[in-house]
């Protein structure tokens, strides 16, 4: 995902709109919203229910400081090289010049997503969480036995560790190394994995920094170093004119 773009249009295009001056705090904060949504809207494309708001109190009034405090972002069916997600992203710091002191974001992939990337050794088995791990469910291939696999997600550098815990298996949870006895089941567990997948090449400044399961899905979480944010190159001018670029429409996140 181009974060770090999408990070600063969004600032910056707040910056546009502060910079116009005068006006109630409520009013200021609306516009303010209103043409960060907008400028979101216009890089993200076909994304569904794109948000912006200040969340700091009297956050309008802020702006005589140069600060506004902390813009939170959100849009839903975001779609980047085949895969449709959503997103909620906070900066915090954000001043009047485009820039920000600090930020993260959670990116929430679907099951149904993710049902169509499991690798080969598990396709077929049903993506999902019992509150607490990535499970698969589904019949071991070979032999119909229907199980549940509880595995754990953590980040890594390069991307996330899915490792299985323990297996749900004719009403009974057992460790890994428990459904290696079972007849047919030992090379099962070896396809299992722990396995690394990777998330591609981050933007310059991006870092995972946890997964987790959840109800809508896998959640990424991401942080924005300083410097990332410090940035404002995009330019306050540019973000008025909108998506010049011929982002608009193109769905890139």
């Amino acid at each position: 995902m181009n974060t770090r773009r999408t990070v600063l249009v969004s600032a910056s295009a707040l910056a546009a709109v502060i910079a116009t001056g005068g006006g109630a705090n409520a009013l200021i904060e609306h516009k303010a919203e209103e043409r960060a949504a907008e400028e979101v809207q216009c890089h993200l494309g076909s994304a569904d229910g794109v948000e912006a708001e200040l969340t700091d109190p009297l956050a309008g009034l802020k702006t005589l400081t140069g600060r506004v405090g902390t813009l939170h972002l959100s849009a839903d069916k975001v779609e980047h090289e085949g895969t449709t997600f959503a997103v909620d992203a906070d900066l915090h710091g954000v001043s009047t010049d485009g820039t920000a002191d600090s930020g993260s974001a959670t990116v929430t992939v679907g099951y149904d997503e993710i049902a169509k990337r499991l690798p080969k050794q598990v396709q077929g088995m049903k993506p999902g969480t019992d509150g607490e791990h990535l499970t698969l469910s589904g019949p071991v291939a070979g032999t119909g036995i229907p199980v549940t696999v509880l595995n754990t997600v953590s980040a890594n550098p390069d991307g996330l560790t899915i490792a299985p815990d323990s297996v749900r298996v004719l009403g009974q949870q057992v460790k890994l190394s428990t459904l290696t006895s079972l007849p047919g089941m030992d090379r099962f567990a070896d396809q299992l994995g722990p396995r690394n997948v990777g998330l591609g090449q981050l933007p310059e400044g991006v870092r995972t920094t946890g997964a987790e399961a959840t109800d809508k899905g896998l959640a990424l979480s991401f942080r924005f170093s300083p410097d990332l944010l410090s940035s404002s190159d995009s330019g306050a001018s540019n973000a008025s004119s909108g998506c010049e670029d011929g982002d608009a429409g193109s769905g890139n996140a």
